[in-house]
């Protein structure tokens, strides 16, 4: 489905490798959550052996913002 998208056209202004700082005003939220969601594997990252920062790729950003999107009706809190 993804596949076909062209990012670089339809997203121009994210580019294709990002940092922390980056990610996190993406997703409008800061960096310490941002290194939370990478530490427990909850976004996908990609860390250099031995290094300590992470980056994320943006095709599997948006991937992953596809396959964990809400969707009003499916989630416990609206059958309380």
């Amino acid at each position: 489905m993804t596949d076909n998208v062209d990012y670089a056209l339809w997203y121009p202004d994210v580019p294709p490798i990002l940092d922390t700082k980056q990610l996190a005003e993406l997703l409008n939220t800061n960096e310490q959550i941002v290194r939370a969601y990478a530490r427990d594997g909850t976004v996908p990252a990609h860390r250099k052996p031995g290094g300590r920062k992470f980056t994320f790729l943006r095709h599997e950003i948006f991937q992953w913002l596809l396959e964990n999107r809400y969707e009003p009706g499916t989630e416990a809190l609206d059958e309380v």
